[in-house]
């Protein structure tokens, strides 16, 4: 499994430096500072003081940010219900690089916890979003693989046969796996079975 992610979307430091000058509030700037040192404390391993960086950003105007920000502090230490619940908050407010590296985030989170079933949905969504990155589609399927050893190992209540959420997540990785090898050819009619070469 890959490590957390910062969405690709965010400014580069240049950019930042021009933005920060052009801000009209002194109030905003020195937030979006108080963001910077919170990130800059988050790459070097001091993640309690990085979320009390993030804590102490008073503009709403980076309210999203702050919330991924701060998700993925309180995931290093180990603060799983409020690391979710923020991830939460940055999906619905963000922006699709944000969005998507909070899904994927989240989905790291789950499967850490052993929610096999909670990564595989987040991994989706991560998916979804981004449909050509490799490392959520590999992540993906290990969640998938797990979720499965889970369910062999202890009844879930779902019989193979029956419809229902895992039958559909298996059709759908099927088909993910078709479109990956060429087996899958749009308009081909009948769909055949998976042959060896499938995954």
């Amino acid at each position: 499994m890959k490590r957390l992610r910062r969405p690709s979307s965010l400014f580069p430091f240049s950019l930042t430096l021009l933005c920060l000058a052009l801000l009209p509030s002194c109030g905003t700037a020195a937030d979006f500072a108080t963001l910077l040192r919170g990130n800059a404390r988050y790459r070097e391993g001091r993640f309690e003081e990085a979320a009390a960086s993030y804590l102490s950003v008073r503009t709403g105007s980076w309210a999203t940010l702050v919330d991924f920000d701060l998700a993925n502090a309180w995931a290093r230490l180990g603060e799983y219900k409020a690391a979710v619940e923020l991830y939460a908050k940055a999906i619905r407010g963000g922006d699709t690089g944000l969005r998507r590296a909070a899904w994927y985030n989240l989905g790291l989170l789950h499967y850490e916890k052993g929610a096999y079933e909670a990564a595989w949905g987040a991994f989706k969504e991560a998916l979804r979003l981004e449909p050509s990155d490799l490392d959520t589609r590999r992540n993906l399927e290990i969640a998938w693989r797990d979720w499965q050893k889970e369910g062999r190992t202890a009844p879930s209540g779902l019989s193979p046969t029956a419809p229902g959420p895992a039958a559909a997540a298996s059709e759908e990785l099927q088909f993910l796996r078709r479109l990956e090898t060429g087996a899958w050819r749009p308009g081909a009619g009948a769909e055949t079975p998976p042959d060896g070469r499938d995954y």
